[in-house]
């Protein structure tokens, strides 16, 4: 059996880009706003429920060590 990866990282990073753009968007109403914001909050949750039930992998908590120094590197070096 093949490897099957059913997300497209790129594709989902760019529909939720565009959700913090629209949802900044001086040409939207607060209507609007608030139906992206709404949007963006099921994604968040949904994607917390998947990752609390997820199994821990070899690697993945110094990875998220090291995600977690580039996120405070790029802050500071704003």
């Amino acid at each position: 059996m093949g490897f099957r990866k059913p997300m497209d990282y790129n594709s989902v990073n760019h529909q939720i880009h565009m959700a913090g753009v629209e949802l900044h968007s001086p040409y939207n109403d607060g209507y609007t706003q608030w139906a992206i914001k709404q949007d963006l909050y099921r994604v968040k949750w949904l994607v917390d429920s998947i990752l609390k039930d997820s199994p821990t992998f070899s690697g993945e908590d110094e990875w998220l060590t090291d995600q977690e120094k580039n996120k405070v590197v790029s802050i500071l070096n704003r």
